[in-house]
């Protein structure tokens, strides 16, 4: 197992790296055509008629990305009301609510899939741009698949964590350490 995870956590690393540099590359985008919408509305008196659908596309990916990252990096919210001291019964309690995640982004998958093939039957264009709104949702997709493989990820390790096992990118804690050598 801890070799799935090590391949995983390595093709997760990968994509993260490719994350950021689409993040850094959307946020710079979306500054840039919202000055330069500013600047025209206020200097040349005319607007960028693309600028605002555009903004709000790339916000939308940058959404999308986002909630990867929150996942990743454990920071999507949520309500913490049991919180265990020993560390097992944590990771199984974790266990829980990431495959009860797991479930819900896979409803969410099933609705982007519905909702992409109904836009391919029956298309429909932004106005401004020209952009098809299949291309749009395409990016739901791929928001919830990034989703999909952190939460099994979490799932692994959380069942690594259980087991006992040592994680391949986390060294061991001195408690999981002590833990240990009281077994021993």
């Amino acid at each position: 197992m801890t070799k799935l995870l090590s391949i995983l956590n390595k093709f997760d690393g990968l994509l993260y790296a490719v994350q950021k540099v689409m993040l850094l590359a959307g946020v710079v985008a979306m500054v840039t055509i919202n000055g330069a919408q500013v600047f025209c509305r206020y200097v040349v008196k005319s607007s960028l008629a693309w600028s605002e659908q555009t903004s709000v596309l790339l916000f939308f990916i940058l959404i999308m990305l986002g909630a990867n990252l929150a996942v990743k990096s454990d920071s999507e919210t949520k309500i913490d009301i049991l919180r265990f001291k020993n560390s097992k019964a944590n990771a199984a309690l974790h266990l829980v609510t990431d495959v009860l995640s797991i479930v819900a982004v896979a409803v969410f998958l099933a609705s982007t899939l519905a909702l992409l093939d109904h836009a391919r039957h029956f298309p429909q264009y932004l106005s401004s741009i020209k952009l098809d709104y299949f291309y749009i949702y395409i990016w739901l997709l791929v928001g919830f698949v990034l989703v999909l493989i952190d939460k099994v990820v979490n799932v692994l390790k959380n069942i690594c964590r259980i087991a006992g096992i040592a994680l391949p990118d986390e060294p061991q804690t001195a408690v999981a350490q002590g833990e240990k050598e009281d077994q021993l």
